[in-house]
């Protein structure tokens, strides 16, 4: 049962995060391949200054803040490049914050990562990060459910449709882009001080291309924009990670196994969503 309750521990920490790029991604258009950027950042200055202070109030502000920071520079960036350069600058930006982590050692420890991170008093056991994590999800889905369907969704979706038809109805670009990126980087906090905490460690390699493969798997196979059915989807590809465990195969030969099944995966959902993915502008 242990490894029951770990599972869903792990489904409900990622719901957060992957919610909210299904936000930017799948509902807005926006093509931004930078989510796990902000998830670094988020991580390494939540638990960098609660171990540094010893509070965990004061790590998760400055986790907060660094998220917002990022995000609100990622909302700048979408402002200023079309979908395609924005694209490649957002992998690019995510990829020095990335470098920083590795090269600073003197404060990141480098590809050591730090270990021992703190928990909050109140999770102990895999039981309990399980009934946490899943109220956060449970709530966290909730809110963006709301939102998706509310007139944010509805600016969101215009803009994506058409931008010009969008701003002449008034629609505040800057703004819904803004907000957007600060839900994302609200949802990478809430999965980010959950998972480090699990597993008493927080390390370069988790914030690396399998994880973002695995992020847009989910929100591609799951529909574009629906919560219930990137929720579902997240669930099935994570079943489907987790129980590859249990295959007789090396850890040095399941790693790019898996890799190549969401690859799989990733490009049969493209094909088939294509035309969600890549709608075409309406014409009057």
């Amino acid at each position: 049962m242990n490894f029951v309750y770990h599972v869903i521990a792990i489904i409900a920490m990622s719901a957060p995060n992957i919610l909210g790029f299904n936000l930017i991604f799948g509902r807005g258009k926006i093509f931004h391949f930078g989510p796990l950027g902000v998830s670094i950042v988020a991580a390494y200055a939540t638990f960098l200054t609660t171990m540094a202070f010893g509070s965990y109030p004061l790590g998760l502000v400055a986790g907060f803040a660094a998220a917002a920071i990022v995000s609100a520079f990622f909302a700048w960036l979408s402002l200023r490049l079309d979908a395609d350069g924005f694209g490649v600058m957002s992998i690019a930006v995510h990829l020095s914050l990335l470098a920083v982590v590795l090269n600073w050692t003197s404060l990141t420890r480098g590809a050591l990562g730090i270990p021992r991170v703190p928990r909050f008093p109140f999770l102990h056991s895999t039981v309990d990060f399980m009934i946490f994590s899943t109220i956060v999800a449970v709530l966290w889905a909730f809110v963006l459910w709301k939102i998706d369907r509310g007139t944010f969704g509805r600016k969101l979706t215009a803009l994506s449709e058409h931008e010009w038809h969008a701003k002449a109805l008034g629609i505040d670009r800057p703004f819904i882009h803004l907000i957007v990126f600060l839900i994302g980087g609200v949802g990478a906090m809430l999965t980010n001080v959950q998972y480090h905490q699990y597993i008493y460690l927080v390390h370069p390699s988790d914030f690396g291309y399998p994880a973002f493969i695995f992020f847009v798997t989910v929100v591609v196979a799951g529909g574009p924009g629906s919560v219930r059915g990137c929720m579902l989807s997240l669930v099935l590809i994570s079943l489907l990670r987790e129980g590859m465990r249990f295959l007789p195969l090396s850890a040095n030969i399941l790693g790019p196994v898996r890799l190549i099944l969401f690859g799989v995966i990733l490009f049969v959902a493209v094909w088939v969503r294509r035309d969600t993915l890549f709608p075409k502008q309406r014409t009057v």
